[in-house]
């Protein structure tokens, strides 16, 4: 069938997780195609068309099954590659019931815009009930236009058939969670000796929880249907647009739905990995979806609906400035929130117990295997772009240099015997908490930006005096912050007293380079003061 409208699909997979490499299914590479296809162009990816027949080649075209309940109606067969089994349907059917009692009757979601033929299986859709196919979605009808070859790990995709209406949708499942890939042995059609096709061969397995959803059907069952409809509810409010909250809030509300499946924890690593990196930037928007369970717990699970009803009305406005808008509706500080989200969000997985209960996103973030990454502790200047969160160790020796960041700071504190204690920045300032970050067992600088517009100024402050790199190795000049305006000089003095070197400044900071600090500093410990009469502080020379 040719399409000749912009091709959209929305797809829940499963990623064996890797930083740094792509997956070969879903959105990365169905977004490609998209925008390569209004050009002319081929998509490009990994894999070419894994067969040339024609889609009828792989069932019989008489023997399509069809079900329906109050609000759905779905095909299937029962035999060749696509084929599936009447539990799996009725499965199917009661938990698409319940995903509509849950979005449609409860939250109040505009009902879904249903397609009037399926792609597919080319059936008619009956007045008023919403389509659904089951098949083996690498052998979906023209695969090389809608997935170019194999779709792996994809448990199921959202999508107007028709270019009538690019808000019409149906929803297709992969019929029993088993993929092909070009390692898969081949079969022969029973329909047309002449065409072969890859086996599925190897189950859909969540790479973090371990679960297999080709043995756990029902829970695959679930989790996509939960998944998959919330995608056929955002067409009811916006044509397609490439925003990364369509996925985000997509896997929140599949948690939100089936709570007990935990499918979302396979996305968490990426998140965790990708401290400093704005939203639109990360690959897998999947694992901003802890965001949309912050939002439903703060704000309940009707919020998501009021952003997508500010998406009707305005589709290019980023989900953060839709985010703000709503909270300022409500007269909330949406960059307060966001930064709640951040502090809070940092306390996971191995980090949970450092915190009260009540800081803790979900119930479940005690048991995730991962915590947020955070970077060394930096006398660097700092900056972030819209919207991110980062965290940095905090050193009193080493404290960053925050007098252009636009957003909001904190600095949290955490140990073994000391529950977790947020001060912001802006209340406080380094000097004022520079006992705290010397005592602590553990001192993390949190930092958020929410908007572009975001202006929120961290207080000025008179950071202590301190040296850096502390210890001193080489390679780097050692370097003296912040000296005191009145005084003219630092001495540098052994752990026993006795002066080494009296050097003068004139600006507030003093870099010696490394050459100079070997000819007259040899690896040990030293003190340093401005002056001659202020108290001395330590630091290490190591080469």
């Amino acid at each position: 069938m040719k399409f000749t409208a912009p091709f959209v699909f929305l797809c829940t997979w499963l990623m064996a997780f890797s930083i740094g490499s792509a997956a070969h299914c879903g959105n990365p590479i169905i977004w490609e195609g998209r925008r390569a296809l209004p050009n002319g162009a081929s998509a490009r990816t990994s894999f070419s068309a894994i067969t040339n027949c024609d889609a009828e080649a792989y069932y019989d075209t008489s023997a399509v099954q069809e079900k329906t309940t109050d609000h759905f109606q779905i095909f299937y067969v029962l035999e060749g590659p696509h084929a599936t089994t009447e539990a799996y349907i009725d499965t199917l059917l009661a938990d698409l019931e319940k995903a509509w009692t849950f979005y449609v009757s409860k939250l109040g979601y505009k009902k879904p815009f249903a397609a009037k033929r399926t792609w597919h299986f080319q059936k008619k859709t009956s007045s008023g009930l919403f389509p659904i196919e089951v098949l083996d979605l690498s052998l979906i009808r023209d695969n090389s236009l809608v997935y170019q070859g194999f779709c792996e790990n994809c448990m199921g995709s959202t999508f107007p058939p028709s270019d009538d209406s690019e808000q019409a949708v149906e929803i297709l499942f992969d019929n029993d969670f088993v993929y092909a890939n070009s390692s898969s042995p081949v079969q022969t059609s029973k329909w047309d000796a002449s065409c072969t096709y890859p086996e599925a061969d190897k189950s859909t397995v969540n790479s973090v929880t371990g679960k297999n959803y080709a043995l756990d059907l029902f829970d695959g069952i679930r989790v996509t249907v939960f998944h998959e409809f919330y995608h056929a509810l955002q067409f009811a409010y916006v044509k397609f647009f490439d925003s990364y909250w369509l996925e985000a809030s997509a896997t929140a509300f599949e948690e939100l739905g089936a709570p007990d499946i935990n499918d979302y924890w396979s996305y968490l690593p990426y998140l965790f990995a990708s401290n400093g990196i704005s939203f639109p930037k990360l690959d897998y928007p999947y694992s901003i979806a802890v965001w949309g369970l912050y939002n439903a717990k703060e704000f309940g699970n009707g919020f998501d609906k009021k952003i997508w009803e500010r998406f009707a009305s305005n589709s290019d406005e980023a989900f953060e400035n839709q985010f703000a808008k709503e909270l300022l509706s409500r007269n909330l500080d949406p960059d307060s929130a966001f930064h709640d989200f951040a502090a809070r969000l940092f306390f996971s997985g191995p980090r949970a117990s450092y915190a009260d209960t009540a800081w803790h996103i979900t119930a479940d973030v005690p048991d995730w295997e991962f915590s947020p990454s955070e970077f060394a502790a930096t006398t660097s200047s700092i900056e972030l772009e819209a919207p991110a969160f980062a965290y940095y160790r905090l050193k009193l020796d080493s404290l960053p240099d925050l007098s252009t960041f636009q957003g909001k700071a904190s600095v949290v504190t955490f140990g073994k015997k000391e529950t977790a204690q947020m001060y912001p920045l802006g209340s406080e300032t380094f000097t004022s908490l520079a006992s705290k970050i010397e005592f602590s067992e553990n001192a993390v600088l949190v930092l958020s930006r929410l908007r572009d517009s975001s202006n929120t100024t961290i207080a000025s402050d008179s950071l202590p005096m301190r040296s850096y790199p502390n210890p001193w190795r080489g390679k780097t000049p050692l370097c003296f912050a912040n000296l005191p305006s009145e005084k003219k000089f630092i001495e540098i003095r052994t752990r026993v007293g006795k002066l080494v070197k009296r050097y003068e400044y004139t600006a507030s900071y003093l870099c010696i380079e490394e050459k100079e600090v070997k000819s007259h500093l040899a690896p040990g410990l030293y003190y340093y003061r401005a002056g001659s009469r202020n108290t001395m502080k330590p630091f290490i020379v190591i080469y």
